[in-house]
């Protein structure tokens, strides 16, 4: 519990440090959850609750899986505003005498089409010259390992690549987590992404000399899982939050300062571990979902609702083999 309580302790340090030339909302395109378990639980599975989106939610989580994993997901966002994306593979087979236990790969997209390229014509009017498709691409690999009989570790590299229409830009960041087994009822998480402080670097055919970058946000992530069994029925309570330095105040549930906090809290009850119920709270807003777990097979379904925009589902796929 010490060493967990020092990697808190140095995160924050380093979140406060580090984020004193970022840029708010950078990163954003990345933060909205993958997978159909996670997301039905409200994007709290910090701490536990992994599957093979694990290297996303938490790297240190795959070090809890066995075996080789695929997992896909599409969804259509907020109606058909966006399309979304993921593809993950991980390599959680035991290996002797190795800090390494685990590795993976996933790949990221968010985008669209819908961008109105204009320019003014001899009134000095603006004029659709054509329209243009956008995206946010991002492609990570992911390892992880046991630092203590309890206590694992993960780490995420990330390689991002923008598309906004009139300009591109690339970028680098990491990830890292740690998950402390405290009991088998109760589990202790820390994600921290960006840690690195990462960063986009534009083309430059838009944007005017010396504003073609912008650095992204770390934003700390705890979490913790409690569970319970009784015959048949597994029940799990998740909680974690998002604690960001970027000064967004009104736009996150709770702020002071330059520091916001912005909640996740989710349910979920098993049966033999083949069929699952979930619902949750993402940021105050309410999800449910279902899940299938047959063989070798794994079907999840989530339901986020959303009082701007309009409700979305989304669908994943796992197999392990």
């Amino acid at each position: 519990m010490r060493i967990f309580k020092q990697i808190i302790i140095l995160s924050l340090l380093l979140m406060t440090f580090q984020t004193a030339k970022s840029a708010k909302f950078a990163g954003e395109a990345f933060s909205i959850g993958v997978g159909g378990r996670s997301l039905a639980l409200g994007g709290a599975t910090i701490a536990s609750g992994f599957d093979g989106t694990a290297g996303y939610w938490n790297p240190s989580g795959m070090v809890s899986l066995s075996g080789r994993t695929v997992t896909a997901m599409h969804a259509e966002t907020f109606g058909s505003l966006l399309n979304h994306d993921y593809v993950a593979y991980i390599d959680a087979r035991p290996k002797e005498n190795s800090l390494i236990q685990a590795f993976g790969f996933y790949f990221y997209y968010l985008g669209g089409g819908g961008i109105k390229i204009t320019q003014l014509n001899e009134f000095n009017r603006p004029e659709i010259l054509r329209e243009e498709s956008h995206g946010d691409y991002l492609l990570a690999a992911s390892l992880a390992g046991s630092l203590h009989e309890k206590i694992d570790f993960g780490l995420t590299a990330k390689i991002i690549y923008r598309d906004i229409g009139t300009e591109t830009g690339k970028g680098l960041s990491m990830d890292a987590g740690i998950v402390y087994r405290y009991h088998k009822r109760l589990h202790f998480g820390l994600m921290v992404t960006d840690i690195t402080t990462g960063f986009i670097r534009y083309s430059g055919e838009t944007f005017d000399s010396g504003a073609n970058s912008e650095s992204i946000y770390p934003t700390v992530k705890p979490g913790l899982m409690l569970k319970h069994s009784l015959t048949n029925f597994t029940g799990s309570f998740f909680m974690s939050s998002d604690i960001k330095f970027e000064n967004i105040k009104y736009a996150a549930q709770y702020w002071s300062g330059p520091i916001s906090v912005d909640t996740h809290f989710g349910l979920e009850l098993g049966y033999k571990d083949v069929l699952f119920g979930r619902t949750g709270f993402d940021i105050g807003r309410f999800t449910a979902g279902a899940g299938f777990n047959f063989s070798n097979i794994t079907i999840d379904f989530a339901f986020l609702q959303h009082d701007d925009l309009d409700e979305t589902y989304r669908i994943s796929g796992g197999y392990t083999f």
